[in-house]
């Protein structure tokens, strides 16, 4: 863990250095989410099918499964700073290398900017733990948490334009300048002093035990989420045209639940510290969202009221869920508990949204495809709401 301290008056504020990380994380969010605003040029121009545009989003989450909790372990020792670049610079050039559009390009340059996508989004989460525990760590949480949202409505609507005009190279120089400049203001602006490891910490640095039961339920948790509102996020354009939507009213109707969850995030994470709420919003997030997904596929002539409600229920769930996994790990090892819950989301968009698209290749139809994304989160509603019953989750994070 870097001991930074308290913060002097020659350091950023903790409250700038979250703007920064947000828009790394932004940064994050448009190569994450540049693929489906291109979906329909990537199956038509290209001859891709839905099975395989989908792995360009799984291959995405691919490294992230090795190279997470490496990373957030490296986070720990070295410090945010000479990890948090690495993690910029190969985002950056990856997303570049897709450039020439051959599917060996494309597949390999979202595995390349998988791998730093896969440690920035531990060493994120970890440099705001580090700065507000214990003092508005919900409500940074919040904040931080509008990045994700910020950026797909921007690749949503922005770059799907874009893609519509002038195809998809374009898309992606777009995509990897943003990241560039996250780079390069990451690199002028935000230090660390050198680390301090104990030999406490050395030993045990590749020991996944004491991280806290709480972390992996929670863990098992965003992953099951994720897979559901992600698979939304993906095939969500391409359903709403194949209903005889416009392309650009398609695009909104996919990105109204980001749109909608940007300003209640952040007053979700306010709540949650003024109140000490933490596993219940997981708990009604999950089975808004799922009936919101199961009506859009059965009523989709009413799709803008469902992705307004399902707005409402993605923006309970981030702020819980980075809470409870900052509070519930020791501090000088939140790299390596960012670094678990990273793993393990990786691991199951890799294999769901893969999975989901297939669903509608076999179907030939969208409505399996929903059916199964709001099974899902009632599931992931079910366990969480009895995981965390059974073992009393407190507000300090402890299992008991």
């Amino acid at each position: 863990m870097t001991n930074r301290g308290p913060v002097t008056k020659s350091e950023p504020s903790r409250w700038w250095i979250l703007g920064l990380v947000h828009f790394c994380v932004l940064a994050f969010a448009l190569t994450l989410q540049m693929i489906p605003p291109v979906l329909r040029p990537l199956t038509t121009e290209l001859g891709l099918s839905h099975t395989q545009a989908g792995a360009l989003m799984g291959l995405f989450t691919l490294p992230g499964i090795f190279l997470a909790l490496p990373g957030g372990y490296l986070a720990d020792v070295m410090g945010p700073r000479r990890v948090g670049l690495f993690a910029l610079a190969i985002m950056t050039a990856g997303t570049y290398l897709m450039i020439p559009l051959d599917p060996f390009f494309l597949y390999g340059g979202r595995i390349v900017s998988g791998i730093g996508a896969g440690i920035l989004v531990v060493v994120a989460p970890q440099i705001i733990s580090q700065r507000f525990l214990g003092r508005d760590l919900g409500l940074a949480m919040g904040i931080f948490n509008t990045a994700v949202p910020m950026g797909t409505i921007v690749s949503f609507n922005l770059l799907g334009r874009a893609g519509d005009a002038y195809g998809i190279w374009p898309v992606i120089t777009l995509t990897g300048g943003v990241s560039l400049v996250a780079l390069v203001s990451f690199y002028l602006t935000f230090a660390d002093p050198p680390p301090v490891v104990g030999k406490e910490l050395s030993h045990r640095m590749f020991d996944l035990r004491g991280l806290g039961g709480s972390l992996w339920l929670i863990a098992v948790i965003w992953t099951m989420f994720n897979i559901s509102i992600l698979s939304f996020f993906t095939f969500g354009i391409d359903y709403f045209r194949s209903c005889g939507f416009s392309p650009g009213f398609a695009g909104l109707l996919s990105s109204m639940p980001m749109i909608i969850s940007i300003p209640l995030v952040p007053v979700v994470g306010g709540v949650m510290d003024r109140l000490g709420l933490r596993s219940s919003p997981l708990v009604s997030g999950c089975l808004l969202s799922a009936a919101s997904l199961a009506a859009v596929g059965l009523m989709p002539r009413l799709a803008l009221l469902w992705t307004l409600i399902l707005g409402v229920g993605v923006a309970l769930v981030p702020p819980a869920v980075f809470t409870i996994a900052g509070e519930s790990v020791p501090p000088p090892r939140i790299g390596a508990g960012f670094g678990i819950l990273t793993t393990l989301f990786n691991l199951g968009l890799f294999i769901g949204i893969p999975a989901v698209g297939a669903s509608r290749d076999y179907a030939a139809s969208y409505g399996p495809s929903f059916a199964i994304m709001a099974g899902i989160l009632v599931a992931t509603a079910a366990i969480s709401g009895f995981a965390f019953n059974r073992y009393r989750y407190d507000i300090k994070g402890n299992v008991s």
